[in-house]
């Protein structure tokens, strides 16, 4: 059966097409910036701009929430219909969406597009304080009205009038006179090899070289143009991996960091090779490593439903236990959600830094991942409602989860085997000299720790 486009799609397409197309021929120019496309939850924002001295167009930092309700059947969300007017049916989810977004200091724009009849009229209202109220349990209801009027609230394309009517409305983005504290995801190593040795092997690959050689005798290592490279001298500590895996009479080259750092095809096979320890290490902590989406995700056993890892909490330091894979049912939709990770090693200038993302593996079996539109219409979902302090929490959970209560996140420890350790640092943050506004609840004030004397890194994390 051919695949086709339902007509909701289509409507709700032309709707949002309609509302840019409206922002871009305003004067002064609407910036409209539309999120990544999906069937539910805020479909952009915008943000004012102005005219400079010298008649250039420049943003202004103020921004606004938009979502776009599209209809083109009179059996809709448009009801109690005038000629002057009609209400807008918003279900308890849509009102309890908007307050999350005003709590967290962001106005909603509510748009609605009426398409019936080959119309294109558009319908804009600020969503207020009244129809939030309606989200409460005192209130709390499946569908509650939100009145529109035809003429208060027409968006007409030449009239240039929206400023006048929801400037009061924007929220500005920066704040100058106030400086914070930029978490990232940038993890500096602490150690790692300073040294990569490397000498011609009989072998082109580790297929043939296992075919004779015992993996038990051998270091990490990768081949290249057979020449085998490892972050330790395998003529002193692995002298029986050598000698089986060498050719007769070679000599072993030895690579200093700052040569590996100038040199592009010698970084890329240093990457390489400590995704090699990395790999291993995240077996150790019951991930596994799925190549069609490039992550390491939580392994689920076949007899298991959930998994849950120890884990304490970001803010009081409460002891208690994270689900990090769980079976799900929506409608005809069933699967295993894994928290998961992509990890990126990256040199800057000549420093090592890991770059860590939180991600999500959907499964149908534990291992197989659902179809990809499915992944989708998931992850968007789940993005959607995640704010910096979700962000800061997913971060603290993989400190917490790797580091094990320890001041490092120790990849390899190499102390008895000759070897180089390879640890990582906490996340580096960045002063800068500004603040982005949010809600009116004022949060505590980050605290500086001691500074590490051994890593000269401050910890992020309290």
């Amino acid at each position: 059966m051919s695949k086709t486009v339902r007509a909701s799609h289509i409507i709700a397409e032309r709707g949002v097409n309609v509302f840019a197309d409206y922002c871009n021929r305003h004067n002064p120019y609407i910036i409209w910036r539309e999120e990544t496309k999906n069937d539910f939850g805020i479909d952009g924002e915008i943000e004012l701009t102005e005219k400079t001295d010298d008649g250039k167009t420049r943003p202004t930092s103020r921004i606004l929430k938009v979502q776009v309700k599209s209809t083109e059947h009179d059996n809709s969300y448009m009801i109690r219909e005038t000629e002057d007017s009609f209400c807008f049916s918003a279900s308890d989810s849509d009102l309890e969406y908007w307050k999350n977004y005003r709590r967290f200091g962001y106005e909603v724009l509510l748009v609605i597009f009426d398409g019936r009849k080959g119309n294109e009229y558009l319908y804009c209202k600020k969503i207020t304080d009244i129809d939030v109220a309606l989200s409460t349990k005192k209130g709390r209801q499946k569908a509650a009205p939100i009145q529109f009027s035809k003429l208060n609230n027409l968006l007409t394309i030449g009239s240039n009038e929206f400023l006048d009517r929801f400037a009061s409305s924007f929220k500005p983005r920066l704040n100058h006179f106030v400086s914070e504290f930029i978490d990232s995801n940038l993890w500096p190593f602490r150690s790692e090899p300073r040294w990569m040795y490397a000498f011609p092997s009989r072998f082109k690959n580790k297929k043939a070289l296992f075919s004779e050689v015992q993996p038990g005798i051998a270091p990490y290592f990768i081949i290249k143009d057979s020449f085998i490279y490892t972050f330790t001298d395998a003529r002193k500590g692995f002298k029986e991996f050598f000698d089986q895996a060498s050719e007769d009479g070679c000599n072993c080259q030895e690579h200093r960091f700052n040569d590996i750092v100038s040199s592009s095809t010698l970084k890329n096979y240093y990457v390489e090779l400590m995704n090699a320890y990395i790999s291993d290490f995240m077996r150790r902590r019951g991930m596994w490593w799925q190549k069609d989406y490039k992550r390491y995700y939580f392994f689920l056993k076949e007899d298991q439903q959930e998994h849950k890892v120890p884990f304490k909490t970001r803010k009081i330091s409460k002891e208690t236990e994270k689900k990090v894979v769980g079976y799900y049912e929506y409608g005809k939709d069933h699967f295993f959600r894994h928290w998961a990770i992509n990890v990126k090693i990256v040199f800057i200038e000549n420093k090592l830094y890991l770059v860590l993302n939180h991600k999500y593996l959907f499964t149908s079996d534990r291992r197989t991942p659902i179809r990809p539109d499915k992944i989708t219409k998931y992850t968007n979902y789940i993005n959607s409602r995640t704010y910096n302090d979700g962000v800061l929490d997913e971060l603290h959970f993989w400190w917490y989860h790797f580091a094990k209560n320890n001041t490092e996140w120790m990849i390899f420890d190499g102390k008895n085997l000759q070897h180089p350790d390879i640890s990582v640092g906490r996340p580096i943050y960045f002063d800068v000299p500004f603040g982005i506004a949010m809600d009116s609840v004022r949060s505590p004030a980050k605290t500086r720790l001691p500074v590490n004397e051994n890593s000269q890194q401050l910890a992020i994390f309290l």
